[in-house]
């Protein structure tokens, strides 16, 4: 139920309800919202007030309306190609930050007959003793690019640095789907999180300047890590 005593006003208690249900995948992709008559049963609240949730979900691209049919989920993905490129070492050092990094996983793995060094770590950085982890990633490295690279320890050297020296390769422009998600018991634990919230997911792929794929991303931004987007249209 909703909280009518609270300071937060009834329409952003709706539309954060609904966000989570939406986030969590409750309502999923396409389907419809309850309908106002059925919102006002479930919280006793007026039809205004369901419009002005639905409208604030809308500008939050999470919801579409359709004249006559309702509302429905629709999770605006963003794809955007940033060139340029910086790995995350190279980012937190230009912001005269530390930059802390664990490694949770590293393999070799084959994927449609292709051969990956596959790295899964978490990323940070350190402040007066204290961390603060802002990111998840996978990375997936053809081994027929880069012999040998499991055998460095990714824990106090940084992958784009030794991607350049050992192997004369430049990580040049990234094309990314970016997601609205909400972290799972694992992504807390990682990301020192005290409980479920929304958070960013990423999925592309790195190239270098002549358009070689170098590697395969899977990212997930924590609630402290910032960065700018640019999207023209």
């Amino acid at each position: 139920m909703l909280n009518k005593y609270n300071d937060i006003p009834l329409y952003v208690q709706l539309k954060n309800k609904l966000r989570e249900k939406i986030l969590n995948g409750s309502l999923k992709e396409g389907e419809v919202l309850p309908s106002e008559n059925q919102l006002m049963r479930d919280f006793g609240i007026t039809r205004s007030t369901i419009r002005r949730a639905v409208e604030e979900l809308v500008k939050e691209g999470l919801v579409e309306k359709e004249q006559g049919k309702g509302a429905f989920v629709r999770l605006r993905q963003t794809k955007q190609n940033l060139w340029n490129f910086q790995g995350f070492t190279d980012l937190s050092l230009k912001k005269n930050q530390q930059p802390v990094t664990r490694v949770l996983k590293k393999e070799i793995v084959i994927e449609n007959n292709i051969t990956y060094f596959k790295l899964e770590r978490v990323r940070g950085t350190k402040l007066n003793d204290k961390t603060r982890w802002l990111t998840i990633d996978q990375s997936m490295l053809p081994l027929e690019l880069f012999k040998g690279i499991d055998q460095f320890d990714f824990n106090s050297t940084s992958l784009y640095q030794t991607l350049r020296k050992e192997y004369q390769i430049f990580p040049h422009h990234v094309v990314l789907d970016i997601n609205p998600i909400i972290s799972n018991d694992e992504m807390c634990e990682r990301l020192e999180l005290d409980s479920p919230i929304p958070l960013l997911e990423a999925r592309g792929t790195v190239y270098s300047k002549d358009g070689m794929e170098i590697e395969k991303i899977h990212i997930i931004y924590g609630p402290h890590f910032q960065f700018k987007l640019n999207q023209y249209i």
